[in-house]
């Protein structure tokens, strides 16, 4: 029995959805442990932050620490997975080189700003990320991140990385939990 021009268009329609909701499952699975590791990290960080304000060592640290295990999970899932696009390294090289400038140019006043703009930053990526990909949970999560930075920002300036620590670094560890279970 043949098939005909309607049923094809729609069996291929069909092959397209279930290949982009494939694909953005992977992304979710990928990319949730990397939200729980940057959220753990966050809270140590910010945690640390508010019970001793003056600069430490404690932020570099935790971020090698967590480019380290960032790597490690992204060298682990490429073994077992399709390469990732270029586009996105293209991103995260043009969004380092961006971030630069901007603090170079210019510069934060208050730790307060510096904490309020890497998570904006971040916050941008996972928005970006959704948007390029269909993934509206890893939109949701971006979109979550910024708004609670900048309420934090202005209405608990006093307890900032306080809240940043359990807010912030809560919104990433339930994201990449959510992202877990799609």
């Amino acid at each position: 029995m043949p098939v005909s021009p309607s049923e094809a268009k729609q069996a291929l329609r069909e092959v397209s959805e279930t290949e982009r909701v494939s694909a953005t499952t992977y992304g979710y699975r990928t990319a949730s442990p990397h939200l729980i590791v940057w959220g753990v990290i966050w809270m140590v960080g910010y945690g640390s932050t508010y019970l001793k304000p003056v600069w430490s060592i404690v932020w570099p640290v935790l971020t090698v620490i967590g480019l380290a295990i960032s790597l490690w999970l992204g060298w682990k899932e490429r073994r077992s997975a399709h390469p990732v696009d270029w586009r996105y390294r293209a991103t995260l090289l043009v969004a380092l080189l961006f971030t630069i400038a901007i603090f170079v140019i210019l510069s934060p006043k208050t730790p307060a700003q510096i904490g309020a703009f890497i998570p904006m930053l971040v916050a941008l990526f996972y928005c970006l990320a959704g948007i390029w990909t269909h993934g509206v949970r890893m939109l949701m999560t971006g979109i979550v991140v910024a708004v609670l930075t900048v309420t934090g920002y202005f209405w608990f300036s006093a307890v900032f990385p306080l809240w940043m620590a359990v807010v912030g670094g809560g919104a990433l560890i339930l994201g990449g939990v959510w992202l877990r279970n799609p």
